[in-house]
């Protein structure tokens, strides 16, 4: 009995283990074939059958026996053949992007009908595009034909373009078969400040001495001309007088001979240059422009010259404009971690006439250049030099008579010495900012020529000003002179420097001014300023009327001013009472 109850208990635990162990033989012995095509797609909104271009989808209508016939009415875009391992399935194939509609028979039933759509495999493209950019939020949705619609945002443009890349190449390769509607997110609007200074100096020293002895009617001369700074010249002479027809050579004085001495009854002419000449020249421009990212921006300010060109016609040489001033030619592309990317071409030309060449007797001039080309990569609100220059230039020259020229003392009178040196510096920085648009409050108050206006002829002709402020103004306040800059009715109000910029026109209210000193702090009683107030026609229109002269009480000694202490301030008695 024992060995029976024993056996007994124990054949739940074996058939238990036996039926799992069917169970798992069962599922082993069945795995799925990794050969079988995927099922086709139903599109939720309109029920079409999704078929991926060139590729394979089983589909099963859910027939009771083998489709009598099947029909298809673009065979060009969809292949149909009935699954060997099932007849009672469909294998669809899609050969060319389109529309196409297929229609299944069955015997003593009525026919069905689908539409199916042959596109490329947009859920593949989802698949890539997710794991490729996990940050990015785009859709991919069918266009006409074999087109694809990009949609959504990303957060840098590097996303975008891997993107549009992997779509690209979903479509074969046809860039005209992808509409792209991709969106990158966060500031992109560019502000590029350049900076050009250029300064050039130059200093010349140079030293020359000419003398001339023309003698006194007996023929003879002694000159030395070396530097240049004496001519000859022939003078009308007296009867008698030497020269050939009565007529006598003299000397001229050349105007750079800044010493000149003549010694009339000796005859005696000198001429000395000593001369020291500085010269600088400098030149600043900052030119500003504001692009969105990836669009290239082009600002120039300055003309065009005219120039000799090669073509020609019966009125004379042909002309050709070519500009010149201070340009710039910009791509800044933002970067998913607020970098910005620049290509950057500034450049400043100007005419210049000893660089032209002479054609035929007409002159054509020349232009001196300096440009740079650089690509850097910064932050917003970094300024970085992409371009310098340090160049030093020398060109000295000596004329001398040989032996006598090279004596200690008696040189220098017969020689000439010229030194000139030649310095050139450049600086180009850029400082490129992401910029959102400007508050109504953050306007310019003043534009170029909006607060002026013509001067009167008094302003004119007395004190010489050719633009004078805006409003009425009174030259003799009394017995002071009122100068025309103290007119402008925008003197105390602009700029607005530490105060509020309130209003639609843009007017300030002052700070608050200090009050009385306290006695018992020793401190300044802080007073607000009085409102403003409008009167009912001004109110309409919203223009403030003028703004009073602001009212201190007195504090009360011992109390503290401006806190909650339950006193009150006096009140002052009324004027003659």
């Amino acid at each position: 009995m024992h060995r029976h109850h024993t056996t007994l208990r124990r054949m739940p635990w074996v058939m238990t283990l036996t039926v799992g162990l069917v169970v798992t033989l069962t599922g082993h012995a069945q795995p799925p074939d990794p050969k079988m095509p995927p099922s086709v797609q139903v599109d939720p909104k309109t029920g079409a059958l999704i078929v991926p271009l060139g590729g394979l989808a089983s589909f099963d209508p859910k027939l009771t026996e083998p489709p009598s016939d099947i029909l298809v009415s673009r065979e060009d875009i969809l292949g149909v053949r009935l699954d060997p391992n099932d007849p009672k399935k469909l294998l669809l194939t899609g050969k060319v992007a389109g529309l196409s509609q297929l229609t299944i028979v069955q015997k003593e039933k009525p026919s069905l009908k689908y539409d199916v759509v042959v596109q490329p495999d947009l859920a593949l493209l989802r698949n890539v595009i997710k794991r490729t950019v996990p940050t990015s939020n785009v859709d991919v949705q069918p266009g006409v034909g074999n087109v694809i619609v990009l949609s959504g945002y990303v957060t840098s443009p590097q996303d975008a373009d891997t993107i549009t890349r992997l779509a690209t190449s979903a479509v074969g390769g046809n860039p005209n078969n992808l509409v792209n509607a991709i969106q990158v997110g966060g500031v992109q609007q560019v502000q590029i400040d350049v900076v050009i200074a250029s300064v050039d100096r130059n200093l010349l020293r140079a030293r020359g001495f000419d003398f001339a002895l023309p003698g006194a009617g007996n023929g003879t001369s002694f000159n030395s001309l070396i530097s240049g700074l004496l001519g000859t010249q022939q003078m009308g002479g007296a009867a008698g007088g030497g020269g050939v027809g009565g007529a006598a050579a003299g000397p001229m004085f050349n105007p750079n001979a800044n010493l000149q001495l003549a010694i009339i009854p000796d005859k005696f002419f000198g001429a000395l240059q000593a001369l020291r000449s500085e010269g600088v020249a400098k030149f600043l421009a900052e030119p500003k422009v504001v692009t969105q990212t990836g669009r290239p921006a082009f600002f120039r300010a300055g003309g065009q010259q005219a120039i000799l060109s090669q073509t020609a016609g019966i009125t004379g040489p042909g002309v050709t404009l070519v500009p010149f001033g201070t340009q710039l030619e910009v791509v800044p592309i933002v970067y998913g971690n607020n970098m910005i990317w620049l290509d950057i071409r500034p450049s400043v030309t100007a005419v210049n006439q000893g660089l032209g060449i002479n054609v035929g007797g007409a002159l054509s001039p020349g232009f001196s250049e300096q440009s740079v080309q650089s690509t850097v990569l910064l932050e917003s609100g970094q300024t970085f030099a992409i371009g310098g220059l340090i160049q030093t230039s020398v060109q000295a020259s000596a004329s001398k008579v040989p032996f006598l020229g090279d004596l200690p003392y008696i040189g220098p009178a017969l020689s000439s010495v010229s030194y000139e040196t030649r310095e050139s510096e450049l600086v180009i920085l850029v400082t490129p900012r992401l910029v959102h648009p400007m508050d109504q409050c953050q306007t310019p108050k003043r534009l170029p020529g909006q607060e002026t206006r013509t001067p009167d002829d008094y302003e004119l002709f007395l004190e010489n000003i050719l633009e004078a402020p805006r409003g009425q103004r009174k030259v003799w306040n009394g017995k002071c002179y009122n100068a025309a800059y103290k007119c402008d009715p925008t003197l105390s109000k602009y700029p607005c420097a530490g105060n509020v910029c309130t209003g639609p026109n843009g007017t300030c209210l002052p700070m608050p001014v200090p009050g009385p000193l306290h006695a018992a702090t020793g401190g300044y009683a802080p007073t607000t300023p009085a409102p403003i107030p409008v009167s009912p026609v001004n109110g309409a229109s919203g223009v403030p009327a003028p703004m009073p002269e602001p009212t201190t009480l007195p504090a009360i000694p011992g109390t503290p001013v401006g806190e909650d202490s339950g006193s009150s301030v006096p009140t002052l008695p009324p004027v003659g009472g």
